[in-house]
């Protein structure tokens, strides 16, 4: 139970990122919130490589557990990349493109399809370290690709992204001089954040809407 005198403080530079994290188990339940969305079609403007790397710099200084931290991101990842493997094999393309076509054009989808046929389902792992390319667990989907296969390969690259970029802030946090401004850091982070899951309801909404009204009749 957060006490009120708490959660009533003023918003300084260096209280934002502390309030938020003193909400336990709550920091978990959005990590796991963000990277779920920002790792489907339509989570493209979300930093989520730097919102892991930050993740695990702040866990050092502010008593997050980085086990917990790792296992509810993985489930993150993996949760988004399974959204996007069903959305391409019961919607298809092109219904998928009307929802998304600022992600889903003819040159993402090329990019996409060019490093599944190079790497396979190993496309999966490079393809969480890419910005704008959470496609080739779509176009696995789309491909109506082997299901037992394909969990398999989702599971190994969320573990794999996620493991590599929270270990990495995790140690790199804990370096002195860097620790120093972590705070200022997280800060302008969650500005970032926030700013970016408006973006992505925006532009959802404002592409509900134009499908909406091109359906209406003249």
């Amino acid at each position: 139970m957060i006490p009120l005198s708490s959660a009533l403080l003023p918003l300084t530079p260096l209280s934002l990122s502390n309030q938020i994290l003193q909400y336990g188990v709550w920091v978990y339940l959005v990590v796991f919130v963000i990277i779920m969305l920002a790792s489907t079609i339509v989570g493209w403007p979300i930093p989520d490589n730097t919102f892991l790397f930050l993740a695990g710099a702040v866990a050092i200084a502010n008593g997050l557990s980085l086990v917990w931290l790792f296992v509810i991101a993985v489930g993150g990842g993996f949760a988004g990349y399974e959204i996007n493997y069903w959305s391409g094999k019961w919607f298809g393309l092109a219904i998928c493109r009307g929802v998304c076509p600022a992600v889903l054009n003819d040159k993402n989808v090329r990019s996409a399809l060019d490093l599944m046929d190079r790497f396979g389902l190993a496309a999966l792992i490079f393809s969480r370290f890419m910005p704008v390319l959470n496609l080739p667990s779509f176009i696995a989907g789309v491909n109506a690709m082997e299901y037992r296969r394909y969990v398999g390969f989702n599971l190994i690259s969320s573990v794999v992204w996620c493991g590599s970029l929270l270990v990495l802030g995790y140690y790199i946090g804990s370096i002195s001089i860097i620790s120093t401004y972590i705070n200022y850091l997280t800060d302008l982070f969650i500005v970032i954040l926030v700013v970016s899951i408006i973006i992505v309801i925006v532009l959802f909404v404002r592409d509900y809407a134009k499908r909406k009204y091109d359906r209406v009749p003249e």
